[in-house]
């Protein structure tokens, strides 16, 4: 079933995210519409809007899930995700938009939205590069950097061996102290193949 929760050109053309400017009968028609996404791009530094977003309403997390057919018999998957109610949305699809990647998908666990990068490539590529570049002042800063470490290793292949794989699940458990996990990591230690 696809979660996907429309699409920016889909947004676009919604009367109700969208607005049409007309002039008064002295000037002249502007009757093209226009986004909150091009407003935002005319009076903000997108960058670090979107970094600052990230502070307050976004994640960087490593899930673990058991997989037969998998090297260790446990699959694992880095992700970065923001969260917002649907009435907000836009600012997902502004963060969709800048990262050119990722997806967006109704959470019904907790009734929001989700725009969700989890392509290793795009985490290399887009999403670690720019918190490189324009660092959280939060706490997550520390969430960024070991899950910037966990992606070098998934990276150089080393989390296919079961010390590396330990290594990554070390790590992933320091991660998001306030989170719940399912499985206590000695459980899954004790599971590896």
């Amino acid at each position: 079933m696809d979660n996907t929760v429309g699409s920016f050109r889909q947004l676009a053309n919604n009367p109700v995210t969208t607005e049409s400017r007309k002039a008064g009968r002295n000037g002249p028609d502007l009757s093209g519409h226009y986004t909150p996404t091009s407003l935002l791009r005319e009076t903000r530094n997108i960058p670090e809007y979107i970094t600052g977003y990230v502070d307050g309403e976004g994640c960087f997390t490593v899930t673990f899930n058991q997989k037969l057919k998998a090297n260790l018999g446990w699959e694992m998957k880095p992700s970065f995700s923001v969260s917002q109610n649907e009435d907000k949305r836009q600012v997902l699809d502004i963060i969709r938009e800048y990262f050119g990647c990722g997806y967006i998908r109704r959470d019904y666990a907790d009734k929001t939205v989700k725009f969700e990068v989890r392509d290793h490539n795009d985490l290399m590529t887009k999403i670690i590069p720019h918190f490189e570049k324009f660092p959280l002042l939060s706490k997550k800063q520390k969430d960024f950097e070991l899950f910037k470490k966990i992606c070098k290793i998934v990276d150089q292949k080393i989390h296919l061996t079961k010390e590396g794989f330990i290594e990554i699940l070390n790590l992933a458990y320091s991660m998001n102290g306030s989170g719940k996990r399912r499985r206590a990591k000695e459980t899954i230690i004790k599971l590896l193949q």
